[in-house]
């Protein structure tokens, strides 16, 4: 991709581009098969990249580029020699890998693996301004699929154009046929391809025509791991990666930051007022009460930006987990908000699964005093990869909130 194709995708920063990029969550991988297709959708990933602050430098040149619509070389400049300096850059033994976590097992310490490089600068800029391009684009097509109810394949067309790729060039389907669950781009690794929606007088105008029982051509050619429609994926919304994730019991807490117990902590926020219980109101009234609170009256979904200018997501799906048990604690869903936009604490957390996985997910910890009861409320919010969250509401249960304070110390009071 040219620097001018860079400008053409994020020169007017859509914001559906910029913010699924900050949604994605981080996970380490030591190949790229590792997290392939959900990587691209979910987290973010490096392969090799086994160091949280590494990962962080990439993932965070990758926003600055998202934002500024800084070129390759200029993305390049900003990074190599941040990864220079902590030892990402050339061939290194797998031992000798920069690391927060084990080496996987069967992985030869004393072969020789590249990191840093030119080349893989400009795939992983390249990967990753096309993937959120693609996810953005697709959630805009589909918010449009009445009134554009077709879409073309368009590829680049030039020397570099993969002739399988410029086979399907031109050719449109309708927006809902399942053929795009696979041919959507990109389609492989510097894929340029893209998608343009259209309506009937567009096909009139341009003279095309809507492919019937369309099927893949057997020359069409699709990477290994690319045979999936990425703004699709992300739309999902899927919570698993491999397996079951709990909490990391083999990282640092709040102790190892010089935080002291939330049993010593004097100051507590002011609590917002609390909803009627289910029991008081009934579930439909207390839905409408929800729909409210987070803006869902007239939307599928909203955006809250959080304390450490990160954004988490809200739609009615994902908030029956706080009505569907009735056990009172509903009552406390306004406090939600306010922990994620004036906690006590925010940590990223290591999340590992039964092969031994690492996952990063924030969580923020918001610590109140109820207006009626003057007891302590204490909040537990995990954000998934995906920006939605998970709650909890603990009154005073001090032990059960410093057991999940645990992680890296990303904001404090």
């Amino acid at each position: 991709m040219t620097t001018p194709d860079i400008q053409l995708l994020i020169g007017l920063k859509p914001e559906e581009i910029i913010q699924w990029y900050k949604r994605k969550g981080y996970k380490f991988s030591w190949n790229w098969q590792d997290t392939w297709q959900e990587a691209h959708t979910k987290a973010f990933t490096v392969a090799k990249a086994m160091r949280l602050d590494i990962l962080s430098d990439i993932r965070n040149e990758i926003q600055k580029a998202l934002n500024e619509g800084l070129s390759f070389q200029q993305f390049k400049e900003n990074l190599k020699p941040i990864l220079k300096a902590k030892g990402w850059w050339g061939k290194v033994k797998a031992k000798d890998v920069p690391s927060d976590v084990k080496l996987p097992e069967g992985i030869d310490p004393e072969k020789e693996v590249l990191l840093g490089s030119p080349y893989r600068l400009k795939t992983i800029y390249r990967t990753n301004i096309k993937v959120a391009y693609s996810a953005g684009h697709y959630k805009n097509m589909i918010q449009n699929i009445k009134s554009m109810p077709y879409w073309m394949y368009s590829a680049v067309m030039d020397m570099k154009t993969r002739p399988s790729h410029a086979s399907l060039h031109g050719k449109v389907f309708r927006a809902d046929d399942p053929i795009w669950d696979k041919i959507y781009p990109p389609n492989g690794w510097n894929c340029r391809c893209s998608v343009i929606p259209l309506d009937d007088d567009d096909l009139q105008e341009m003279n095309l025509k809507v492919e019937k029982n369309p099927s893949i051509p057997n020359y069409f050619k699709i990477d290994e791991g690319w045979d999936y429609n990425v703004g699709k994926a992300f739309l999902s919304f899927d919570n698993t990666f491999d397996g079951n994730f709990k909490i990391n019991p083999e990282q640092p807490d709040y102790k190892d930051f010089g935080r002291p117990s939330v049993k010593d902590v004097k100051n507590r926020l002011e609590a917002p007022d609390k909803f009627p219980s289910i029991r008081e109101i009934g579930e439909e009234k207390f839905i409408e009460l929800l729909k409210k609170e987070f803006d869902l009256e007239n939307k599928p979904y909203s955006i809250i930006t959080t304390a450490d200018d990160d954004i988490s997501l809200f739609d009615l799906e994902h908030l029956k987990h706080i009505y569907q048990k009735k056990d009172g604690r509903e009552r406390y869903a306004p406090y939600i908000k306010k922990t994620l936009q004036d906690p006590f604490e925010i940590y990223l957390t290591e999340y590992i699964n039964e092969q031994n996985q690492i996952e990063l997910r924030k969580t923020y910890i918001g610590l109140f005093k109820d207006k009626e009861t003057k007891e302590d409320i204490f909040i537990v919010l995990r954000q998934g990869k995906d920006s939605f969250v998970f709650w909890n509401a603990f009154l005073r249960e001090r032990g059960k909130i410093d057991n999940l304070r645990k992680g890296y110390l990303l904001y404090w009071k």
